[in-house]
């Protein structure tokens, strides 16, 4: 599968996306939902509260440029390909599973302005390293004593051979996926961050390393168990 520039121009974002009044606001969505989610998943947004708006599970706050959305522990050991897909997606090699529909979270990133690549990868495994706008990923998850945010690297480690080493904050950018035969990919197959160098992902990973599937592992006795409930935050990278 080549690869292509995801396009935007389908289907014009709602007057309702305009009030929001950011960058976004005359942009469009991909367009059509399609793939793993359920019927009926593109949504318009609601505002809740002033500049915080809300699509479907999707929380997104303007003055923050931050977009926040529920999901669940997935692996608790293994190795990883993915940081987290759809619970229909690649669930046997990712840290994370949610039923938020990628097609929302990409209304989210055009709504708040987030610049993807025009460059995407060739495919999975493009020793390349992916470009767009540099990101921070957190969690807030109840570990037991209390309720924490984390950096969602405290719970991968890397291997190499038989060494094991502690993942140091890593480079995530939001490359934005690509449309293929007219079809938004990451909707289609479910990917949303990518640990392993991944175009159809929403996220990936442009840190040393993103081009192998053999290094990235669960933290054993750091990530909770499978089924714990998580919130992913999505920020700029500071």
């Amino acid at each position: 599968m080549k690869p292509v520039r995801i396009a935007v121009s389908a289907l014009l974002l709602s007057g309702a996306i305009a009030s929001l009044s950011c960058r976004a606001a005359d942009a469009a969505a991909p367009a059509a939902p399609a793939g793993p989610g359920d019927a009926g998943a593109q949504l318009a947004p609601v505002e809740t509260a002033k500049g915080v708006f809300r699509i479907g599970d999707v929380l997104i706050n303007k003055a923050e440029r931050s977009i926040t959305f529920p999901a669940e522990v997935n692996m608790d050991k293994g190795m990883l390909e993915y940081l987290l897909v759809h619970r229909k997606g690649k669930t046997h090699e990712s840290l994370l599973r949610t039923s938020v529909e990628p097609y929302n979270l990409k209304v989210a990133f055009l709504l708040l302005g987030f610049e993807a690549t025009d460059k995407p990868l060739a495919g999975q495994g493009d020793p390349a390293t992916p470009s767009g706008e540099r990101v921070r990923i957190t969690l807030s998850a109840d570990t037991g004593s209390r309720k924490e945010v984390i950096p969602v690297e405290k719970w991968l480690i890397n291997r190499f051979g038989g060494v094991a080493r502690d993942v140091e904050p890593l480079n995530w950018v939001y490359s934005g996926s690509v449309v293929y035969q007219d079809r938004f990919m990451s909707q289609e197959t479910g990917s949303i961050v990518s640990i392993w160098h991944d175009p159809v992902a929403m996220i990936d990973n442009a840190s040393p390393g993103g081009h192998s599937n053999a290094i990235w592992f669960v933290k054993e006795g750091t990530a909770p168990a499978v089924g714990t409930p998580v919130q992913v935050i999505i920020t700029p990278a500071k």
